[in-house]
Order: C-alpha cells, then sequence, then structure tokens
C-alpha cells in the first residue's frame, strides 16, 4: 500500500512536517489527469482542459514512505489517498 497525493492538494506543508521519514517533497510536479492510462499513459479524452495538464507547485510522495498515515491525518483538505499497489 502507498499514499498519492490528489489536484485537491492545498501545498500547506502540513503533511511534509509530520513526515518520520520525511518522505514528501515540495516542488513542481505534474499533474496526472484522471483520464490518462496509467499503463500506457495514452490520453483518452481529446478535450482534456491544458491547466489539468500543467506543472503545478505542490507535494509529492517518494519511496521512502512507510505508509504510517501520519499525512493522512494532518490533511486539512482530505488530499493524500491511500493506493492498493498490486
Amino acid at each position: 500500500m502507498s499514499y498519492r497525493i490528489t489536484e485537491d492538494c492545498v501545498s500547506c506543508g502540513d503533511c511534509s512536517i509530520v513526515c518520520p521519514e520525511k518522505a514528501i517533497d515540495d516542488g513542481y510536479v505534474q499533474r496526472i489527469p484522471d483520464d490518462v492510462s496509467s499503463t500506457t499513459g495514452a490520453i483518452q479524452d481529446e478535450d482534456m482542459d491544458q491547466e489539468r495538464n500543467s506543472p503545478w507547485r505542490g507535494y509529492r510522495i517518494n519511496d521512502s514512505c512507510t505508509a504510517c498515515g501520519d499525512c493522512v491525518e494532518v490533511c486539512p483538505t482530505g488530499a493524500i489517498i491511500k493506493e492498493i499497489i498490486e
């Protein structure tokens, strides 16, 4: 299991402060539109608006995450969600 930061992130930084592993980095990250195939990267909706595909200042969770859940508890917008990776 891992966590993912969604577009609801407001870049408050609370998650990076509480992370015991310092697994949450800030910087320019690429938004991944909901209509992109994760296996091929192909865009499925040709009318995707450009704003959703532009870089934004935000946070990302790196490989040192231990899935402790501290970040989920402090996120004011609920932008950090669990993902089951198979």
